[in-house]
């Protein structure tokens, strides 16, 4: 049996056009979870997962469609495994191991699992290349003006531009670093950057 899966918490307006995909791939029965609240007792994937028998094939049009983030699709593709199951995602042909040869299906399932598991962090790598391009960037056209300093002279929030002219006349009458912190509640870090800004 083909079974089509959606889990669609967002752009609901689709679901027409998502359900007319899957009709047109021959799926015969197509469970769909569009809600996130909680306190929903049985979702429709677990419905689906009762019905699901050895041999079975489930389909999603996507990955995104398998569940709202990494850890639930992982857990879900090893749900829907567990069952003997063969899971075809439609625009990832690639993922789809499904050959002669059980070894290689099962390596190539656990390579997918894998996948999986490392794509937080590989959005997280992504994340940071593209920040640090950007910064290139904007340092080529010199308008890039870097992390503004939280207590300094030039910050754009007045409190803290009044604390850094507290801490900084504490630091002229000589009180101590700890009293300092004390009183205006800057971290000693702080107080030593101004404290060395005033020497220099």
């Amino acid at each position: 049996m083909k079974l089509g899966y959606l889990a669609l918490y967002m752009n609901k307006s689709q679901l027409p056009e998502l359900k007319t995909q899957l009709t047109k791939l021959m799926v015969e029965k197509v469970f769909i979870d569009s809600t996130s609240k909680k306190g929903v007792e049985v979702t429709e994937f677990e419905h689906m997962l009762e019905l699901i028998q050895t041999g079975d094939e489930v389909i999603i049009l996507t990955l995104d469609h398998l569940g709202k983030n990494n850890n639930e699709i992982r857990d879900r593709v090893m749900a829907i495994h567990s069952k003997k199951a063969r899971l075809t995602v439609v625009d990832a042909e690639f993922l789809n191991f499904n050959t002669e040869n059980q070894q290689f299906n099962e390596l190539g399932f656990q390579l997918f699992v894998d996948l999986l598991e490392e794509i937080p962090r590989i959005k997280k790598v992504w994340n940071k290349e593209r920040q640090l391009e950007g910064i290139q960037r904007a340092k080529e056209k010199k308008v890039y003006k870097g992390r503004q300093i939280k207590y300094s002279e030039t910050t754009t929030n007045s409190e803290n531009r009044t604390v850094y002219f507290q801490i900084k006349d504490l630091i002229l009458k000589g009180f101590p670093i700890t009293s300092i912190q004390n009183m205006t509640g800057a971290n000693r870090v702080t107080i030593y950057r101004i404290k060395k800004e005033l020497e220099s």
